[in-house]
């Protein structure tokens, strides 16, 4: 079977269960970290840090799957220059077809995950916090929690490193898209069969369950959804692709349809 390329459209949402921190790098007034906000003040999750964390789950699953030790090395992380420098005419995995390397950019946008209206959350969502927190203005959205660093040895507090950060509130739900183009093999020769990066990046969506910082305290723990599957302009109904994630042990085979096409 030979490689085939699809324009993919995938809406998703993500629903924070305990609060957040996406971080500035900048300070104001009194707060030491201050949290990521648009132009309007609202809070949204960057589209990059929501592509690293499914690019780690996706990797999880890659490495459980993949066969090969040589395509297993290929999946570092693209910033490594040797690394990129090996896999160079080496054969391509599923990582890199969804998220680009060095040698191959990749062809698929996260964009930043804006935060949902009351009209739009309440029918789904189903929770009082939600509802009555977007009525609010954007500051009250956000808590600021005042912290102090520790010695990890001694578990004992660092002398003058108290400080202040901003948190989003838990039970906000954010939307975001993922589109783009996706070049891959397809499990079989079915119209509608999946490609293998496409089974790999579902998967690894439905595995995100913290973002931002702060994780090791229990904060950005959320719950990944995908709403709507749109492929070559066709939309694809939920109990479909959904029945494809049963499949996920094809993944093995990656490596030998690879050789198939060769």
């Amino acid at each position: 079977m030979k490689a085939r390329t699809d324009r993919l459209s995938i809406d998703y949402r993500l629903t924070f269960l305990t609060p957040f921190h996406f971080g500035t790098g900048f300070r104001q007034g009194l707060v030491d970290r201050t949290i990521a906000r648009d132009r309007q003040g609202w809070l949204y999750v960057p589209g990059a840090t929501f592509k690293g964390v499914v690019r780690e789950c996706c990797e999880q699953l890659a490495r459980t799957y993949e066969e090969l030790a040589e395509m297993s090395e290929l999946m570092a992380t693209p910033h490594d220059d040797d690394v990129a420098l090996r896999g160079l005419g080496a054969r391509v995995s599923m990582i890199t077809r969804i998220f680009g390397s060095q040698m191959l950019p990749g062809t698929l946008f996260f964009d930043n995950a804006r935060l949902l209206t009351t009209a739009e959350t309440a029918p789904t969502a189903g929770t009082a916090s939600t509802a009555e927190g977007l009525q609010e203005s954007p500051e009250a959205l956000v808590t600021p929690y005042t912290q102090v660093r520790l010695r990890r040895l001694t578990r004992t507090a660092v002398p003058g490193a108290l400080y202040t950060s901003e948190f989003g509130r838990r039970h906000l739900t954010f939307s975001g898209t993922i589109r783009g183009w996706l070049t891959c093999l397809p499990l079989d020769e079915e119209p509608r069969s999946p490609t293998y990066s496409l089974l790999l990046l579902l998967a690894g969506l439905h595995l995100v369950e913290q973002l931002g910082a702060n994780k090791s305290t229990g904060k950005g723990r959320c719950r990944c959804d995908v709403l709507h599957l749109e492929i070559n302009g066709e939309e694809y109904p939920p109990e479909e692709w959904r029945g494809w994630l049963a499949r996920l042990d094809e993944l093995m085979y990656y490596s030998t349809a690879q050789e198939d096409e060769e």
